[in-house]
């Protein structure tokens, strides 16, 4: 094919209708309607996603930094995937029933928008779970009684800067969450969960036993960045969950080793 015939074929495109009529009816000038179209293709693109798992569906939210007081129809809005089964969840309703299990999904499908730059209305959460606001409301509220947050859009007022993967499950394992719940609630595999609780276990093992940050850095091999995260972690928990930090420390004393040789997690 030519380069006159590819020309003709760029044109013949389902924009094209879109740009003349964005030109001639609109009085848009020609740069101001190919921006416009540009943004049109993306966002199409976006909507027809194929880069998602069969568990995943593809949701528009309002996106992050939307002040909550703002009408919806002004609202910027983002396309986010969220997952909607886990493999552990069976056992989990089967252990603990739907209502637990319809819990866990609010905090996860929340987190899940959120590290995608949306956030979930208890509205938008309804339509995916079929559980009504004011159940939500009650499980977000239970959440918070509990010291979890749960970044829907009425509670984003809540959240501060930074929250990490790390930090948000070695929170849970330590408010008693067990690795299938935690697996659902951050998306993260059994053998991830228990990698960033056998280096929290590390540090925390060591800062206990009066070493410094440079001697816990020779020992584990781990950033000063991290090590300090985690210190931070235990000294907080120390304050808020003794008894659980200190059993968590009792029941993995194996990861103190030295010589831990494993893969390294960001």
């Amino acid at each position: 094919m030519n380069e006159m015939a590819l020309a003709r074929q760029e044109v013949k495109n389902v924009f094209q209708e879109l740009y003349i009529e964005l030109k001639e009816d609109y009085g848009l000038s020609q740069i101001e309607a190919r921006a416009l179209i540009g943004r049109v293709e993306k966002f199409n693109e976006d909507m027809h996603d194929e880069r998602r798992s069969n568990n995943q569906i593809l949701k528009q939210v309002v996106a992050l930094g939307e002040p909550a007081g703002k009408k919806l129809r002004d609202c910027r809005l983002v396309n986010v995937k969220l997952t909607m089964y886990f493999t552990c969840e069976d056992k989990i309703e089967k252990e603990k029933g739907i209502r637990y299990l319809k819990k866990l999904k609010v905090h996860q499908l929340a987190w899940e928008a959120y590290n995608q730059g949306g956030l979930l209305s208890y509205e938008d959460i309804e339509s995916i779970l079929l559980v009504s606001p004011s159940t939500i409301k009650r499980m977000v509220r239970e959440y918070r009684n509990e010291g979890i947050i749960v970044p829907t859009r009425g509670q984003i007022e809540d959240i501060g800067p930074g929250i990490t993967h790390k930090e948000r499950i070695i929170e849970l394992l330590i408010k008693g969450y067990r690795y299938a719940e935690v697996i659902i609630q951050t998306g993260h595999t059994a053998a991830s969960v228990e990698n960033y609780e056998r280096r929290f276990v590390r540090v925390a093992y060591f800062h206990r036993e009066g070493k410094n940050e440079i001697v816990i850095r020779n020992l584990t091999g781990y950033s000063e960045g991290l090590i300090k995260t985690y210190i931070e972690m235990y000294k907080r928990y120390q304050k808020t969950h003794h008894d659980a930090l200190n059993a968590m420390l009792q029941r993995f004393h194996r990861y103190v080793e030295y010589n831990d040789e494993e893969k390294k997690i960001g």
